[in-house]
C-alpha cells in the first residue's frame, strides 16, 4: 500500500522542527532569530511548534541560519504542503473536526501507539462491538446514525493493512472484562478477533493484566504517531469525552514516550497475551 502524504498540520510541525534545527545548528537562540523578523520570541516559539510561517519570513531565516540549497529547497516544500488545502469529500472529512487529523495521521504515521484503559481501540474493534458501544451513548443516536458510524470506523482499519506501517497496542484487561447482559457473545467474538491481530506481522499487542497492580499512566488513553521525517516528529493524541488534545511539543511527546516504555514493562508479552485472551474467550 502507497504511503499518504503527510497531513498538512503535520508539515507545519515538520517545518517548525527543522528550522529549530537548522537555529541551532547556526549557532543562534530564539531572540536572534527574532531579530531577523523583527518579532517577538515567542512568535518563532510558535513557529518552531508547528505554527506555519509565511514564504517571506521563511525566506528571511534560511538567510541568516546559512541554509544549504538543499535544506532551502526542503524547507519551502513543507512550507507549501503545510498550506495545502483538504481535498474537497476526502475521507478525513466524515468525521468530526477534531477527529480528522487523527485519521490523517493514522494512514501516514511510520509508528503507532495506543494506550487504551476501559475500551477496545477502534482500530481494533469487531462491528458489532463497535454497534454495542454506540448504542451506549446518550441521547441515544439513531439507527442510521450508528450504521453510518460504523462503517466509517471499520474504513478507518484499512491503515492495518499497509505492512509498511507499524501498529503497537496496549490495552488493559478491565476493557475486556467490561460487558453487558447479553452481550457475552460479542465479546467473545471480539477478544477470538484480537487473538487474530496477534498474528499479524505489522501488528503488536500487549495485554495488561489485572495482577501487574497499580502502574504508571492507568487510565488515561493516548496514542503516539511517529513520523521518520527527516527531523524526526511524534505527535500525542489526547483522548477525551468531548474531543481530543494534539501535544506535539517535544519536551512533552519525550514524557509520553517514556510513559509508553513503563506500559510496556507492565503488560504482558504477546503470547502471555494470547493465552489470556483464549481463556477469557473460553470462559465465555
Amino acid at each position: 500500500m502507497a504511503q499518504q502524504q503527510l497531513p498538512p498540520a503535520v508539515m507545519k510541525i515538520v517545518l517548525g522542527n527543522e528550522l529549530a534545527r537548522q537555529r541551532i545548528e547556526a549557532g543562534l537562540k530564539q531572540d536572534e532569530a527574532a531579530e531577523v523578523l523583527r518579532c517577538t520570541q515567542q512568535k518563532i516559539a510558535h513557529i518552531e511548534s508547528g505554527s506555519g510561517i509565511r514564504p517571506v519570513e521563511l525566506d528571511a531565516l534560511l538567510e541568516r541560519y546559512g541554509a544549504t540549497e538543499t535544506d532551502k529547497a526542503y524547507a519551502r516544500d513543507l512550507q507549501a504542503e503545510g498550506n495545502r488545502r483538504t481535498k474537497r469529500g476526502a475521507f478525513s472529512t466524515r468525521f468530526r473536526q477534531h477527529m480528522r487529523l487523527l485519521v490523517d495521521m493514522e494512514a501516514s504515521c511510520q509508528r503507532f501507539f495506543s494506550y487504551q484503559a476501559m475500551v477496545v481501540p477502534g482500530l481494533l474493534q469487531t462491528e458489532q462491538y463497535m454497534r454495542t458501544l454506540f448504542r451506549a451513548w446518550r441521547p441515544s443516536p439513531s439507527q442510521e446514525q450508528i450504521d453510518q458510524d460504523t462503517s466509517d470506523r471499520l474504513a478507518r482499519q484499512r491503515v492495518l493493512d499497509d505492512a509498511d506501517q507499524k501498529f503497537w497496542f496496549i490495552i488493559d484487561e478491565a476493557a475486556l472484562r467490561r460487558w453487558s447482559i447479553g452481550s457475552s457473545e460479542i465479546m467473545k467474538g471480539q477478544v477470538m478477533w484480537l487473538t487474530e491481530v496477534l498474528d499479524r506481522p505489522n501488528i503488536e499487542l500487549q495485554l495488561v493484566p489485572f495482577t501487574a497492580g497499580y502502574y504508571m499512566g492507568q487510565g488515561h488513553d493516548y496514542s503516539v504517531f511517529e513520523y521518520d521525517t527527516k527531523t524526526p516528529v511524534s505527535i500525542v493524541y489526547l483522548e477525551q469525552h468531548d474531543g481530543g488534545t494534539y501535544v506535539d511539543d517535544s519536551k512533552r511527546t519525550a514524557q509520553y514516550l517514556a510513559l509508553w516504555d513503563q506500559q510496556k514493562a507492565a503488560a504482558s508479552g504477546p503470547e502471555q497475551t494470547r493465552r489470556v485472551l483464549l481463556d477469557l474467550a473460553a470462559s465465555l
